[in-house]
């Protein structure tokens, strides 16, 4: 039989050439990028509504800092996110090896009027412009989109400050004053909390009380710095000598003037104690490393005058816990994609099987996205047991057919071109994670003076998704992405979670274990090619072959 080749099996070249063709039809999708619905709203201009929020406390533990600790966040949303009541867990690698545990859990619902919310919204910008930009060139029009609401889709989810780690919203961290503010004008002067220590202070910003220098933050526009107050160096003023590394020693006043150019006007008021910001960094990444020059411990003393209040009472906690938010809510917005590709298939799925949002989004995460965890491992589970489940089917249904043939069909099934296809008609591809987490792209809540567009979409009729811009991905990364979701299921749910979400994709195979009788049917003419018979193949077998079939 050793004629017989897979090439005179008439079924089996034209298989072949279906599979080369499928596999030419696809490389490359371009795809709506989503966008958790849960975090869009539709801006109104009614004023005397209120709006229901559901709050979820984000937990932050960190034991690095020595004279300060990290409080929590308060996520509010208007739609419940749909997390089966898991309590969301995960790291951030923040500095020196060292690691920010986060964990998510829903707290309560609050009622917030339009003035609570323009309020909440106007704090939580003025933090991240602050932050981000590290120059308050942007803040104005920020703050003034924040009072003209706009009738398109926009982001809007609010981040408060919490009282430590409890659900309850600083409300006095969120109602700092903003500067320029009225209220530090003599009126301030008259009902000031500490008459017994109020004092007049010349800043750039113009004249302040000094219980508003303690506890806010500033900025330092003749370098750019973020700084941190907190509080008075009453030993010293800009009369005072300031050690240089050179070894010399010189006033603070000469120091701004050959250093900055400053000229000083009020030398003999105390110099403040600031704590410089860092910048935001993304703690997502893995492996990343903190420059020396970010340390948290560095201090310096400035003059008041040099200093531009940008809100105040804010303590030092707060603004150092916003630096991590950005790269947290990346995450949290990426758990929730997961959560609703997920319950896309349980909506649709009789059987009783928990699956982690986690494990769902580390299928979505490919490695461009330089994060610790990516798909690669469940691609390769979900790759051989679809090879497997895949091979008994085909042996089920065509048991008498010829190795080859099955082969072939099998190939067919699990090729990168036909679980694209299969990912694209589950508009999975839009879920698909597939390049690191940018700063600059990422959305203040709040702040409608960037410029972004959100498109409505359907993922089924009664499934509705926000798209933010296009996604090239190639078809084999969609096929990836599949094999690591059935991965998913099947390491967390077994295999018959896995052959749900397989037959949800469109790849029903059954794993019934019942006997197969096997029969042995003489059929020639599916067994050899007799278009392309060729009498120098023939053998003693072929001939007994043939005698059989008459």
């Amino acid at each position: 039989m050793g004629a017989l080749t897979d090439n005179l099996v008439p079924d089996i070249v034209e298989e072949e050439a279906i599979n080369k063709e499928l596999e030419g039809q696809i490389h490359t999708v371009e795809e709506s990028k989503y966008f958790p619905p849960e975090l869009v709203c539709h801006c109104g201009n009614d004023s005397e509504a209120e709006a229901v929020y559901y709050c979820y406390l984000v937990e932050l533990q960190h034991d690095s800092y020595n004279d300060f600790q990290l409080h929590g966040i308060i996520l509010a949303v208007r739609t419940r996110l749909k997390f089966d009541d898991e309590i969301l867990a995960f790291d951030l690698d923040v500095d020196r090896g060292r690691r920010l545990q986060v964990q998510l859990y829903h707290s309560k619902v609050v009622t917030l009027t339009s003035e609570e919310i323009r309020r909440c919204q106007r704090f939580q910008v003025t933090v991240f412009r602050t932050l981000l930009d590290r120059n308050l060139s942007k803040l104005p029009d920020a703050l003034a989109a924040v009072q003209s609401p706009i009738g398109s889709a926009v982001s809007d989810y609010l981040l408060l400050p919490s009282l430590g780690s409890t659900p309850e919203i600083n409300w006095k961290c969120v109602n700092s004053f903003l500067f320029p503010s009225q209220v530090l004008g003599e009126k301030h002067m008259d009902f000031c909390s500490t008459q017994g220590k109020k004092r007049s202070v010349n800043t750039k910003t113009g004249v302040v009380c000094s219980c508003m220098l303690e506890n806010s933050l500033v900025c330092t526009p003749h370098n750019g710095h973020i700084y941190c107050i907190t509080g008075f160096l009453d030993n010293l003023d800009c009369n005072s000598l300031l050690d240089m590394r050179t070894g010399e020693s010189i006033t603070y006043r000469e120091y701004y003037k050959k250093r900055h150019g400053i000229n000083i006007c009020f030398e003999g008021e105390p110099l403040l104690r600031g704590k410089h910001i860092c910048k935001v960094h993304n703690y997502l990444q893995r492996s990343r490393t903190q420059k020396a020059k970010d340390s948290t411990d560095s201090s310096v003393e400035l003059p008041p005058e040099v200093c531009s209040l940008i809100m105040s009472p804010v303590s030092m906690s707060t603004i150092y816990t916003y630096l991590y938010v950005p790269s947290i809510m990346h995450r949290i917005e990426s758990l929730i994609m997961a959560s609703n590709l997920k319950r896309m298939h349980l909506d649709h799925c009789t059987l009783n099987i928990f699956i982690p949002t986690a494990m769902v989004l580390e299928a979505m995460t490919t490695k461009k996205c330089l994060e610790k965890f990516h798909l690669e491992s469940l691609e390769t589970l979900g790759d051989s047991f679809l090879k497997y489940a895949a091979s008994i089917q085909l042996f089920k249904t065509y048991e008498n057919h010829h190795e080859g043939l099955l082969t072939v069909k099998k190939n067919k099934i699990i090729s990168n071109a036909a679980l694209c296809k299969l990912g694209c008609a589950r508009k999975i591809q839009g879920f698909i994670r597939n390049e690191p987490f940018d700063l600059k792209t990422w959305l203040i809540p709040g702040d409608n003076s960037q410029v972004h567009k959100f498109n409505e979409e359907f993922l089924m009729p009664s499934v509705k998704i926000y798209s933010r811009g296009k996604l090239k991905i190639k078809s084999k990364r969609v096929a990836d992405v599949v094999e690591a979701l059935i991965g998913a299921y099947l390491s967390s749910g077994g295999e018959l979670a896995a052959l749900s979400f397989m037959k949800w994709l469109g790849l029903d195979v059954d794993f019934v274990d019942t006997p197969m009788p096997r029969h042995f049917p003489m059929n020639a003419e599916k067994i050899v090619n007799v278009d392309t018979w060729n009498p120098c193949y023939i053998t003693g077998s072929m001939i007994l072959l043939c005698l059989l079939k008459r």
